[in-house]
């Protein structure tokens, strides 16, 4: 999936059911979520986070956060709390639109829309924080293996990077696999394979879809960049998709 794909599908999840898009709460698809509980959810997300954070890097300055698939401001309207400054970023413009509208701290929070596999509309050393929480699981792994350097890249030197990844997901179901090789018309046959290609290229129709790179993998990713590795921590999606928690740090 490249970037013009990815970005088709978050925009066609944002005017479909934007917040549910961002946190996936079972009872609350088709647009259930109530505005101040999901900013809740945000607080207490971002509450937990930077108190882990403190207990691995207390001498973390807390002036300018980096919000990566920052959605429609749910965890960059909590980082403002701690952090004078927060930008959020994301693939949707539709989204961001959205994220503006809640926006409750102007003067601290703003939004960012980029559509590039880096961050290059930032300068090195940015940022203390670089904040992603469920986005990363969601961007093609080549994507991934793009951004993650760029996290380094951006920090300010003793800067601090924490995400969360996914190890490994679970395989597709074979019925999402199958193909029928004898359609019942021509047209039909037509149909499958003009589908298949226009959702290959454009995103459009394509589902939420899970990513995954190996613990080694970030790792090296990281260091090759000039991070160092603070902590690991377990951190699961479900049952059958482990996840980690990443915090590393630019060296001062």
């Amino acid at each position: 999936m490249n970037i013009f794909r990815l970005r088709m599908v978050w925009e066609r999840l944002a005017r479909d059911d934007p917040y549910w898009a961002v946190l996936t709460a079972p009872d609350k698809v088709g647009n259930q979520w109530k505005l101040d509980a999901f900013f809740q959810t945000g607080i207490e997300d971002v509450e937990a986070s930077l108190a882990v954070i403190d207990q691995h890097c207390p001498d973390l300055a807390k002036d300018r956060a980096l919000d990566f698939g920052c959605g429609v401001g749910r965890l960059s309207q909590a980082l403002a709390k701690t952090y004078q400054s927060v930008v959020g970023v994301d693939v949707a413009a539709k989204m961001l639109e959205l994220a503006a509208r809640h926006n409750r701290a102007p003067e601290q929070v703003s939004f960012v829309h980029n559509t590039r596999a880096d961050l290059s509309k930032f300068p090195a050393g940015s940022f203390d924080l670089v904040f992603s929480l469920i986005t990363l699981q969601h961007i093609p792994a080549d994507l991934i293996r793009s951004y993650l350097p760029e996290f380094v890249r951006v920090l300010r030197p003793g800067g601090v990077i924490y995400f969360q990844l996914p190890t490994s997901v679970p395989p597709e179901p074979i019925e999402a696999r199958k193909w029928s090789w004898y359609p019942p018309t021509m047209a039909t046959r037509l149909k499958r394979w003009g589908g298949r290609w226009f959702r290959r290229f454009t995103g459009v129709g394509d589902p939420m879809r899970m990513n995954a790179l190996p613990v080694a993998e970030v790792e090296s990713l990281l260091q090759s960049a000039g991070a160092h590795m603070v902590a690991i921590i377990d951190q699961p999606v479900t049952d059958d998709c482990p996840s980690n928690v990443y915090i590393a740090r630019r060296p001062t």
